[in-house]
């Protein structure tokens, strides 16, 4: 009784201490506060709560923090009686919000519970876009999360270091969810996430604060960028802090495990570079850049040449990239086109992906359909139209970037945009590896930057103090008799119609 007690006092306290988040959350008026709290849960509790309890209903408590984040805005909003502009390709996120609504209806989706997890699956984050566009829109909410982004990064290295020297059977002892990936049980039956050595043996392939597989390199190409830009911006003992943060992303990235992990990061950090040395800094971003490979280079010399996630990188050399891709993606690429043409509606939210796993008694035809690239995910569950418009937003996001962050007048502001804006390039990549809308940190990190971003390089008031919204550097428009300046930092939703709607 006593044993039973002690492990139900641990659950009981974290619950109420879960509740009084959400609580808080609901009723902040500060909602990148609330943000902040919502973006360290994710980064850091989401995934090892998740496996440790090995219990799938842990993660409704992401959705839960989100929808009171939402919820408390919009009552507080509705009380003021104050008009809500749509964001800069709100269209389309709306359109694909509500093909997906329809797509539950589809007469081939699945019933009512794993078609409303198919609904979850594809929308738990989709309010993230609207609160990050109505509610980043200072400076220093921007280098916040740029903090928090490093952190929860180098946290996941230290952790994932920590995973690749354990052997499989003491990493499984984590807790059940880790113990079924790891040794090959339950959903995951003859698949476990280990690497394989040449005479039969396994080792840890590592999660890191992730809940599969290579998650502390994702969240490193997540946050890699926004480490350079860190760098180039302290000054003075700010850099001693920051080194032992690029310590831990490092190891993230050499610990990944996963070849799709290493070529997102590698886009992440071309994709960086691109865009911010196309403003006026190119000399400082090529050392950012010089300084970041530093890192992870000896990250890879630390572990040495029996470090599993060197191994898998020497078949994505630039002589063998094609030759690998070909042989592990290329037949799942191929059968886009095929499915676009048999499903060209799509057959319904929850047919794949991992809303297909609440129930055992899916369609046949469904258990063999290929699911292994974000785009054959798309078009199976949403049909072309879905497709196209999760590409049309990432096109959208992608041209924003490439054109207007260079014309931020404040060059901390221009890096740090930057740094946000290059993982969606990255993401896009890891597309053809995996789910990337369905699974967490990727998920998240779009939405909420898609928000942010049609913000800074749409909306923003252009004659705004520097350490206000106003980021680009054109001239002072002529005046029309109303008020555009700064947006008030803890309600800005609820002035939002004084800025331009792009």
């Amino acid at each position: 009784m006593t044993g039973a007690l002690a492990n139900v006092g641990p659950t009981a306290l974290g619950a109420v201490a879960f509740l009084l988040l959400a609580a808080w959350c609901f009723s902040h008026r500060r909602v990148d506060r609330s943000l902040a709290a919502l973006g360290l849960y994710l980064g850091l509790l989401d995934g090892y709560l998740k496996l440790s309890t090995g219990s799938s209903v842990v993660t409704l408590g992401r959705d839960v923090l989100v929808a009171a984040i939402a919820g408390g805005a919009l009552l507080r909003a509705a009380n003021s009686h104050k008009r809500l502009p749509l964001p800069p390709i709100g269209g389309l996120v709306l359109a694909f919000s509500a093909v997906v609504l329809v797509e539950f209806f589809n007469p081939d989706a699945p019933g009512l519970i794993t078609g409303s997890a198919g609904v979850r699956q594809h929308l738990e984050f989709v309010p993230l876009f609207f609160l990050g566009y109505a509610f980043m829109r200072r400076r220093s909410q921007i280098q916040k999360l740029v903090f928090i982004l490093v952190v929860c990064a180098a946290a996941g290295g230290v952790v994932s270091y920590i995973q690749s020297t354990l052997t499989p059977q003491e990493f499984a002892g984590w807790g059940p969810g880790y113990s079924e990936r790891i040794l090959g049980t339950g959903a995951f039956q003859g698949a476990p996430r280990v690497a394989f050595g040449e005479a039969g043996d396994t080792s840890v392939r590592p999660f890191g604060l992730g809940s599969d597989l290579g998650g502390g390199a994702v969240a490193a190409a997540l946050a890699l960028p926004a480490l350079i830009a860190m760098m180039l911006g302290a000054k003075g003992l700010q850099r001693v802090w920051i080194l032992p943060l690029g310590i831990g992303i490092g190891l993230a990235v050499a610990t990944s495990g996963t070849r799709a992990a290493l070529i997102t990061v590698f886009v992440s950090m071309v994709s960086f570079g691109l865009i911010a040395a196309a403003s006026r800094n190119g000399l400082r971003v090529i050392a950012g850049l010089a300084i970041g490979a530093l890192l992870v280079y000896g990250a890879f010399e630390y572990l040495g040449p029996g470090n599993t996630t060197a191994k898998r990188a020497q078949s994505i050399t630039p002589s063998k990239a094609l030759t690998t891709f070909s042989q592990e993606r290329g037949s799942s690429v191929s059968k886009l086109g095929e499915y676009a043409t048999t499903y060209p509606l799509g057959l319904g939210v929850g047919t794949v992906g991992p809303a297909a796993a609440v129930v055992n008694d899916r369609p046949l035809a469904t258990q063999t359909l290929n699911q292994e690239t974000e785009w054959n995910f798309l078009v199976l569950e949403l049909g072309i139209v879905g497709l196209a418009l999760f590409i049309a937003i990432n096109l959208k996001l992608m041209a924003l970037a490439l054109a207007r962050i260079r014309h931020i007048a404040a060059p901390g502001l221009r890096l740090q945009l930057a740094a946000l804006a290059a993982p969606i390039f990255g993401l896009a990549t890891s597309g053809f590896a995996g789910p990337t809308t369905a699974t967490v940190p990727p998920a998240p990190y779009f939405w909420f930057i898609a928000g942010v971003l049609s913000y800074w390089l749409v909306s923003a008031p252009r004659d705004s103090p520097a350490e206000s919204a106003g980021p680009l550097a054109r001239p002072k428009p002529r005046s029309t008799g109303r008020s555009r300046g700064p947006i008030d930092e803890r309600e800005p939703l609820l002035r939002a119609s004084a800025t331009r709607s792009g």
